[in-house]
Parts: structure tokens; C-alpha cells; sequence
């Protein structure tokens, strides 16, 4: 009855907020504050954050077994404890596809679990099967122990919602995508022949196979420019890389990642994107950017992609990330200005109808708001 009539005062249900905030930049943390700061989100709920964010620099300490991440993983248990008193709501959070990872999400699916709140869950890759499948028994029955707990579980896409068959059934399983602030674009002149990369210059992102592609659309394009942006993987990879590169001279040019300004700056003097990953993706922002920017994407069919990117429309959606594909790709929007506006403007039109924040906070509201009765 308490918490019945602090519900009906407050006259909204509770969401405790689990996760990290940048830096460092990635999926989880950009989507983490984007929901934070959500006015749809806040103005139906009442909403609260347990900050599990690594204060230490870079991307090296995500998923590894040290003693501060395993001291972060009881805090954040602990704190959230803390939050889990008075009237029950959902506790939602993005869980891990590592195994160290996994077990510190697993800490916070329990302790909500146990104080009988709703766990809302959201996967927002699709590695978790090879994930899963990769670890030794003990571990697979804990998974399996583990998700039972969970209310529901958010994936990135239709295509996506096999991932925890045998796992979760699929009653319990919600499709709801990412979204992405409108870009300002700043008034600087589009080079048409220059060619983006925007990610984290790592093999699964498809970084190998674009220097490639770029390399062949040079001999046939030699004007064209390709910018790669992002922070490498490891200097063994950069060193192979930049030695693929060297005769294409500055045509093929390398930059540190960039946020902000120079960042809406470079999808503003860019007319294409070129992201291919290779290995398993979610719903991954840089290509809603692009969309939002009205830049067509050549990319491949990995993750909740080709549903986002219609092949043929607002770019192309290569089955597999090779060379000489994604070349004919390139240098089609390279010699043919008016597919590459018509691709333009259906990129934004497919941002527009759905990857908006409020598409896409309306969606996970509801979602939240489904499991709140």
C-alpha cells in the first residue's frame, strides 16, 4: 500500500538508470547520457542513474580482469542496493558480450532481481552468442541462471531477435533501435570527391578492407580523398596499415578520433561514408550520423544495418566487406552526382522517419513503460 500511494503521488513509475557516461566514446556511453538527458524519458518517468563509469583513459579496460574493474562491479552493486528502496519500478541496463563483463552485469540483474524490481535489459551488439557458446560450462549455466532473471531483454533490430533462442523466449524479447541527436551541420563546402571513415580503426570495423577499396578507387579515381578517423586498435595494426597506404601519398589520409565541432565539420565536407564492418554489429551510431548528415552509406550487412541503410535507396549494403565491392560502390557515387544526391536526400528522409531521439525515446518509453504495469 506504501508503495502503491508514493507511485500514485510521484504519478510516475521509477527507472533506476544502469551504466557508463564518456569518455571514453563509445556505444554504451554516448547511449547512456543521450537517455539521461531525454526530455520524453524524463517527462515519464521518474528517473535515476547508478554511474558505473572507468574514470581511466581510453578503451583498454573495458571487460578485463583487474581489481579496480572488479572493485567498480561490487560498488555499482552496492549503490544500487542503495537506490532500490521505496516504491519498485524497472532497473535497466546494457549488458556485456565479455565474460568479465557479463559476471559484473550480472551482479546488478540479481541484486534488482532480489528486491523484486523489473530488469529491463538491452544487448546492444550482436556477439553475444559466440560469446556465449565461447565459455566453459560453469560460466554458460551462470549466463543461463543469470538471464532467467531478466524481465525482458531490447535488441537492435527484427533481424536480431533470434540471438537468445534456447536462452530467453522470444515473448520476452523487444526490437528497439538506437537513435540520434539532430546534426547542425556547419556551413562548410562538401567536397564531392572525398570519401569518410568515421569509427575506431579496428580490424572488425573494416578498416583493412576500406584502405584496400580505397587504394583501387584511386587508380581509376585518382582525384578522389579518403579520410580515415578514429583512434587505432594497436600499433601493429596502424604500422600495416599506413604501409598499404604509402603510395597513395596524401590521398589517404589518417586522423586521431574527434568529437564536436570537428566532427560535425568532417561529415559536412564529406559526401559518402564508408563503413564496412567485418564481424558482428549492433545498431552502430556512426551510420545514423551519416543518415542524419544526408551522407549515403556504403556499408555491409552486419548487426541491425540493413535495416536501417535501404540498399540501393541511402547507400549499399554489401553482403561482405570486399575490396573490390566496396570500390564499384565508391566510385559509382563518385561519377554519378545525381545518385549521389538522390541517395543523400533518402538518407535523411530515413533518419527523419526513424532514428530521431524522439522516434526512438518514444520507443524505449513505451518498451520501459510496457513493464511498469
Amino acid at each position: 500500500m506504501i508503495r502503491r500511494a508514493a507511485r500514485r503521488a510521484s504519478g510516475k513509475p521509477r527507472l533506476v538508470v544502469v551504466g557508463p557516461l564518456p569518455p571514453p566514446y563509445h556505444g554504451v556511453t554516448v547511449s547512456t547520457g543521450l537517455l539521461l538527458s531525454s526530455e520524453i524519458v524524463r517527462r515519464r518517468f521518474a528517473l535515476e542513474h547508478v554511474d558505473t563509469s572507468d574514470s581511466r583513459a581510453g578503451r583498454g579496460n573495458i571487460g578485463r580482469w583487474d581489481v579496480q574493474n572488479v572493485f567498480g562491479g561490487l560498488s555499482g552493486a552496492v549503490r544500487l542496493l542503495a537506490r532500490l528502496h521505496g516504491p519498485r519500478g524497472v532497473v535497466y541496463l546494457p549488458i556485456a558480450q565479455n565474460a568479465p563483463a557479463f559476471l559484473r552485469d550480472s551482479l546488478y540483474i540479481h541484486v534488482a532481481a532480489l528486491r523484486r524490481w523489473k530488469v529491463a535489459v538491452h544487448l546492444r551488439g550482436s556477439d553475444f552468442p559466440d560469446v556465449y557458446r565461447g565459455q566453459p560450462a560453469a560460466m554458460r549455466a551462470w549466463m543461463r541462471f543469470t538471464l532467467r532473471r531478466v524481465t525482458a531483454m531490447a535488441v537492435m533490430g527484427e533481424s536480431l531477435r533470434g540471438l537468445f533462442e534456447g536462452l530467453i523466449s522470444v515473448e520476452r524479447v523487444a526490437v528497439v533501435p538506437n537513435g540520434t541527436p539532430e546534426i547542425a551541420l556547419p556551413d562548410v563546402p562538401t567536397d564531392p570527391a572525398q570519401v569518410l571513415f568515421f569509427s575506431n580503426l579496428r580490424r572488425r570495423k573494416g578498416v583493412v578492407e576500406a584502405v584496400d577499396a580505397a587504394i583501387e578507387v584511386l587508380r581509376e579515381w585518382p582525384a578522389a580523398r579518403f579520410v580515415f578517423v578514429g583512434d587505432w586498435e594497436d600499433n601493429e595494426l596502424e604500422r600495416s596499415v599506413r604501409a598499404r597506404a604509402l603510395a597513395a601519398g596524401d590521398r589517404i589520409e589518417f586522423r586521431p578520433a574527434v568529437t564536436g565541432d570537428a566532427r560535425l565539420a568532417l561529415l559536412a565536407s564529406s559526401s559518402m561514408l564508408l563503413f564496412p564492418p567485418v564481424q558482428p554489429e549492433g545498431h552502430p551510431r556512426v551510420v545514423l550520423e551519416a543518415l542524419a548528415a544526408g551522407l549515403p552509406v556504403i556499408t555491409t550487412d552486419r548487426g541491425a544495418i540493413a535495416e536501417t541503410v535501404v540498399d540501393g535507396e541511402s547507400g549499399f549494403v554489401l553482403e561482405h566487406p570486399r575490396a573490390h565491392e566496396l570500390a564499384v560502390c565508391v566510385l559509382r557515387l563518385l561519377r554519378d552526382p545525381q545518385l549521389r544526391d538522390r541517395m543523400s536526400r533518402a538518407a535523411r528522409s530515413r533518419y527523419l522517419e526513424g532514428f530521431t531521439p524522439d522516434v526512438a525515446d518514444a520507443r524505449f518509453a513505451d518498451w520501459i513503460e510496457g513493464l511498469s504495469r
